[in-house]
């Protein structure tokens, strides 16, 4: 498979900060599966300067990973779970800190999406398992997620409470008048127990837009066009 483009924006931590302007930071960044094999290593080195936020972009193999971002000289690192689509960019974020906790294990999203995609302000919700297909949706259930587009595709990590009773997963889309459809993800929520992220690929095209278009508002849309994958 063709490798996924990253750049990833990293936030320098107050060690590196109170560092000179000429100052080089060597920052290493590490892909490694879920057999805690590392399928990318590299270090780059990068000029302190005067701005806290710094780029690097490489070239990393497709799937689903732990990206570790370590200044091991000045003893700040950052960790998060991450998908990675093939022969697509992502444009990834990483704060570094002195010894941050373990990330928490996510559900992630990916899939690849016209540029019509961002103009319906997608996000990933839950909400009670209860709401039948077809129905009203009275509430959603709170949940932590953030998402983020990247032209052809889009990536979202949804934090998991396990605790939870069982929800439904579903996709909102706002329309213009700022009312939102939602469809169904036909995936268990909480997933199963495991130290790995859950990833659900659910790729979307303009027909799939303009069909959700012509739905109700409000209700559990179960359409039969939409396919997920699960992993």
């Amino acid at each position: 498979m063709d490798p996924s483009h990253v750049v990833l924006h990293i936030a320098l931590c107050a060690s590196i900060a109170r560092q000179k302007p000429e100052a080089s930071i060597p920052l290493q960044v590490q892909l490694s599966d879920r057999l805690d094999i590392v399928r990318f290593n590299r270090t780059f080195a990068v000029d302190r300067g005067y701005d806290d936020l710094k780029v690097v972009e490489f070239d990393g193999p497709p799937g689903i990973y732990r990206i570790d971002v370590n200044a091991k000289r000045y003893g700040c690192s950052a960790s998060a779970f991450v998908d990675l689509i093939p022969d697509q960019d992502r444009t990834m974020d990483a704060t570094l800190a002195e010894n941050p906790p373990p990330p928490a294990v996510p559900l992630l999203f990916q899939g690849k999406a016209p540029e019509s995609f961002l103009y319906v302000k997608p996000s990933f919700v839950l909400i009670p398992k209860s709401v039948a297909c077809g129905k009203p949706i009275q509430s959603e259930i709170p949940s932590q997620e953030s998402i983020e587009n990247d032209g052809d595709s889009y990536y979202a990590t949804m934090s998991v409470d396990r605790s939870a009773p069982p929800a439904t997963l579903a996709m909102r889309l706002q329309t213009p008048t700022h009312l939102y459809h939602y469809v169904r993800i036909p995936i268990p929520y909480p997933p199963p127990p495991s130290g790995w992220p859950g990833d659900i690929g659910f790729d979307v095209t303009q027909d799939m837009v303009d069909e959700v278009a012509t739905q109700p508002t409000g209700a559990l849309l179960c359409l039969k066009l939409w396919e997920t994958t699960a992993h």
